[in-house]
């Protein structure tokens, strides 16, 4: 069974990654994140984030921020500069540190991976959908307003280009 839900995710990946090539705002992260990556790479977590992330956005109105923070890294993307994570311009956050999975509803990434998810939801203000996993030895989080299986696509974009 395990490996029937790994490859339907694995399937379900390819078709979103294959859709969102077609779409306008798909943008390659590691080029707009230069500079969060290397400050987050002084952290000793390895860095794990996705080759390309459709915005919705070109690539010159998205602001990357963040890096090395306290036992990991925090890399945000805005459509705003110093958005500082309000929901008017967030984009996509993408977190790595110690830690264990947290959100409750399972799945399973490429690789045999397991992850836990949580669907976008709304109190006081909205919070965008969230994904983890464990690996390297460390939780991974990703953080992008979307659907079950898109997340899955974008953790499975950031395990197989492996660190940076």
């Amino acid at each position: 069974m395990r490996m029937h839900v790994a490859l339907t995710v694995g399937l379900l990946s390819f078709a979103v990654v294959s859709a969102a090539a077609a779409a306008p705002g798909l943008v390659a992260l590691p080029p707009l994140l230069v500079k969060e990556i290397a400050s987050a790479k002084q952290s000793g977590t390895p860095v794990l984030i996705p080759a390309r992330l459709n915005a919705g956005l070109p690539a010159s109105r998205l602001y990357g921020s963040g890096g090395k923070s306290g036992g990991g890294y925090d890399i945000q993307l805005a459509a705003a500069p110093g958005c500082d994570d309000a929901n008017a311009c967030f984009v996509a956050e993408f977190w790595g540190g110690r830690g264990k999975l947290e959100l409750a509803s399972r799945l399973t990434l490429s690789r045999g991976i397991q992850a836990a998810f949580l669907a976008s939801h709304c109190g006081a203000s909205c919070a965008p959908a969230a994904i983890e996993w464990l690996e390297f030895g460390h939780r991974y989080t990703i953080q992008f307003t979307g659907s079950r299986s898109a997340l899955a696509a974008l953790a499975d974009s950031a395990i197989a280009a492996g660190p940076r």
